[in-house]
């Protein structure tokens, strides 16, 4: 049974549900209040929100963990991070990242002033260094490192072809999936590199819709 992906858009972030031939695993959770949109998805699925076996978590920032605690205390799943992140998921606060361009700096130095960077914190389950094998969690794939938008970003490689690649792309700018945000902009293209290595053919962002590999393609050589 090929892995499943369902998008679940929540206020301008995106999770995904991944069911597999012997699993199913949340990745990323979406702002504060996400969590019915989380049910609503699992019900269309035939599925409840305890059949979660695993929450995976690209990166921590509020708008990917701002529903993790409720999702976690209603599901008993797993919480996986990378260890770089694991302090921060257990902080309950993030930080903004660095902007990349003109309008993102200035962004990011206002938000960083302005903004509530908090959720409640979680303690997580397992916390990564490079990868780990999805295979015990009943999916063919595997999580990756690719830091750059953040010290402990990660990536989800599908058997399938397809990848989840939360803020290491982003889909907001007609031309290119470049991050507007970043704090490691060099760390960024290594792990571009490392994403282009494993030939998928779509990837899905946690900002915007699918990324097809042309797109990627294209934005990959105007950064080398």
């Amino acid at each position: 049974m090929k892995t499943r992906i369902i998008k679940v858009p929540i206020m301008g972030s995106n999770a995904y549900l991944l069911k597999g031939k012997g699993g199913l695993i949340l990745v990323d959770t979406g702002q504060k209040g996400g969590t019915a949109k989380v049910k609503k998805a699992l019900t269309d699925l035939g599925e409840e929100i305890t059949d979660i076996d695993l929450i995976i978590i690209t990166h921590v920032h509020y708008d990917h963990v701002g529903s993790l605690a409720q999702i976690k205390k209603e599901s008993s799943a797993e919480v996986m991070v990378h260890e770089a992140e694991g302090a921060l998921l257990r902080s309950g606060s993030c930080g903004f990242p660095k902007g990349t361009m003109a309008f993102s700096k200035a962004l990011s130095c206002m938000a960083n002033r302005l903004m509530d960077d908090s959720f409640e914190p979680v303690e997580p389950d397992i916390e990564i260094d490079e990868s780990f094998d999805l295979e015990e969690f009943g999916l063919d794939g595997k999580v990756v490192h690719t830091p750059g938008h953040t010290e402990g970003s990660l990536s989800v490689i599908l058997g399938n072809g397809n990848c989840i690649v939360g803020d290491t792309l982003f889909n907001v700018l007609p031309r290119s999936v470049y991050p507007p945000f970043a704090n490691n902009e060099s760390r960024l293209e290594e792990s571009w590199r490392k994403i282009s290595e494993y030939d998928c053919r779509r990837y899905y962002p946690g900002h915007g819709r699918v990324i097809n590999r042309d797109k990627f393609e294209k934005s990959f050589k105007r950064l080398i």
